[in-house]
């Protein structure tokens, strides 16, 4: 019961008590709940009399089927949960305060609600990216508009990048002129993971909540992120964890989908094992999270699958380091699932860099009907890409994001759906330095039926996306603010220690 209060009291301090007894912000017509095997839940809030407890029902009915529940009442706060129902269906649920409350207006209902799966999307900018920016928009525009996608419901809290839409389907977001100011990462995530499920597809339901700018700790409570030992917090620490967590607790959902890091880039990236760190920090709210949307047996499950994105090329925001920021996001074991993310499922962004991301480019402002002197020598395909789809703020929100969503999808639907496809991208074993040949080796267990492939390589100025190290000595994971006058001041050798290392361990000859 104590459990139930403090998810009922956090998860409506949004609400405002205006009326009788009301739906939470998030319950609502045409929404998707959880189906079978879970049980989901409807709740609110009432103005209870002082005379008795307060005493409430909730019926359902559709599909040839009628039944009723009582509902748990704790002070104003009520929470109703329902039989687990098969996928589909159109149901109306009523909901009645049969006595214990002030009288006149006690009963309210939603209509045209149905039953699938329910995927929770959070993280910051390149989730929350809206599907304006995104180069395969008008191909999911026309897809929907033709028929397809049609067991695709959203629904999407206000945010820096988005506003708010209530539940509905991907074809009414498209009339209404929504659709374009959704998620793109959680859409097409939805649309792809609808193409690999085929006809056994339930209804899908996108919840979207990241905000822009956000860090990890805004993420998770103050509690949770202070059993990581370097982390910073600050008066901004919690406060998407109050709300825009907290309110979904009492939602059964299917499972999780992150994609976050960018605004941690500076931060020290830290260690699982060693409790240290972004690295301690992910693992930790992923614990959270679960922990608190699971707390009713028989909702969510307590180990609900959780997928992660790593971070774009683009993503450094001027920080070095990008490999270890990748561990970091695994909880340092460089692959999912591994033993301190256990059901956690992985989308690698490092190689879907804005196919036109020049910085040059776009911090010149070199497209008409700016001038274009020789500073924007080379950017005319730049400038024609961004006639057909404007960047938002630059390269650092690639707006490639429909590879992103089938990655994501392929790995959701091979290890959450039991789907006979590869679940992750090629993982390196080990490799070795014999003369001016590089001979890298994979995991044949983790490629499964995949294949590597290979293409011509030839150098430029810039590092390649791979990099090996050939002076164990010059080894640093982390620096801290690169290298000067021949020495680097490394962050964390390895071992989470802080040293000068006598050389440059960024240098393009190091690697």
């Amino acid at each position: 019961m104590q459990t139930l209060i403090r998810l009922l009291l956090l998860s409506l301090l949004v609400m405002q008590v205006v009326g009788l007894i009301q739906f939470s912000d998030h319950v609502q017509d045409h929404m998707v709940l959880q189906r079978y095997p879970q049980k989901s839940g409807v709740y609110g809030i009432l103005n209870a009399t002082s005379s008795s407890p307060p005493v409430v029902s909730a019926t359902v009915a559709g599909e040839g089927d009628e039944y009723t529940v009582e509902a748990k009442v704790v002070g104003n706060q009520w929470i109703a949960y329902l039989k687990p129902t098969p996928d589909g269906g159109n149901y109306t649920i009523t909901v009645t305060c049969k006595s214990g409350c002030i009288d006149g207006g006690n009963v309210i209902s939603i209509s045209d609600v149905t039953f699938g799966d329910v995927w929770y999307c959070g993280g910051q900018s390149n989730m929350a990216l809206p599907l304006i920016h995104t180069i395969s928009r008008n191909i999911s525009l026309a897809a929907i508009q033709g028929g397809k996608y049609s067991n695709i419901r959203v629904h999407q809290m206000y945010g820096n990048m988005n506003p708010r839409t209530p539940w509905m389907t991907v074809l009414n977001a498209t009339e209404q002129d929504r659709f374009f100011t959704f998620s793109s990462t959680c859409y097409y995530f939805g649309e792809s993971l609808t193409d690999f499920l085929g006809t056994a597809a339930p209804p899908i339901g996108l919840i979207h909540t990241a905000w822009g700018g956000s860090t990890a700790e805004q993420w998770t409570s103050n509690k949770t992120s202070s059993q990581c030992k370097n982390v910073t917090q600050n008066s901004g620490s919690q406060v998407w964890f109050d709300q825009r967590i907290v309110p979904f607790a009492n939602m059964t959902v299917k499972g999780f989908v992150w994609y976050q890091g960018e605004n941690d880039m500076g931060e020290l990236f830290g260690n699982s094992e060693r409790s240290t760190g972004y690295a301690c920090e992910v693992p930790s709210m992923i614990a959270e999270w679960r922990e608190l949307f699971s707390q009713e047996p028989g909702t969510t499950e307590p180990n609900a699958p959780f997928g992660l994105v790593t971070l774009a090329s683009s993503g450094s925001e001027g920080h070095l380091d990008m490999g270890a920021m990748y561990m970091a996001q695994m909880g340092s074991y460089g692959d999912l699932p591994n033993p301190a993310m256990p059901n956690t499922f992985l989308a690698h962004a490092y190689d879907i860099a804005d196919p036109w991301g020049n910085g040059t480019c776009y911090k010149n402002k070199c497209c008409p009907p700016n001038d274009v002197g020789t500073k924007c020598h080379g950017c005319a395909g730049y400038c024609n890409s961004t006639a057909g789809t404007n960047f938002y703020m630059g390269g650092i929100h690639p707006r490639d994001k429909k590879p992103l969503g089938i990655r994501l999808a392929q790995a959701c639907y091979g290890s959450v759906y039991g789907g006979d496809v590869a679940v992750r991208g090629p993982v390196i074993s080990g490799c070795r330095v014999e003369g001016d040949k590089l001979t890298i080796t994979f995991n044949s267990t983790l490629l499964g039926k995949d294949q590597v492939a290979v293409t011509d390589y030839q150098r430029h100025n810039n590092a390649s996306s791979l990099q090996v190290l050939t002076n164990s000595s010059l080894f640093c994971m982390q620096t801290k603010d690169g290298c000067k006058n021949g020495t680097t001041n490394c962050r964390d050798n390895g071992d989470g220690k802080q040293v000068i290392i006598d050389g440059d361990s960024e240098s393009l000859t190091t690697w």
